[in-house]
């Protein structure tokens, strides 16, 4: 479980570094490949288990930004 939060958190990371030269709104997408390359990559198990994984792991990296956003936009 450990394991996901880190690669969650270095997706995140990234994502924020290619967004500084890509189109925002194009980084859900960016971010959702990301994902499933690192659920690829870091996860063992089945395909179905490594894409499962890395949508999710996409999903959390693009959601987790948003949601600190949210209390600081006024």
């Amino acid at each position: 479980m450990f394991q996901l939060v880190v690669i969650v958190a270095l997706v995140t990371g990234l994502c924020q570094l290619i967004k500084l030269y890509v189109p925002s709104k194009i980084m859900p997408a960016i971010s959702l490949a990301i994902g499933i390359a690192a659920g690829f990559t870091f996860i063992s198990g089945t395909i179905q288990e490594h894409v499962f994984n890395g949508l999710a792991i996409g999903l959390a990296a693009s959601g987790l930004f948003d949601i600190s956003k949210m209390p600081t936009k006024k």
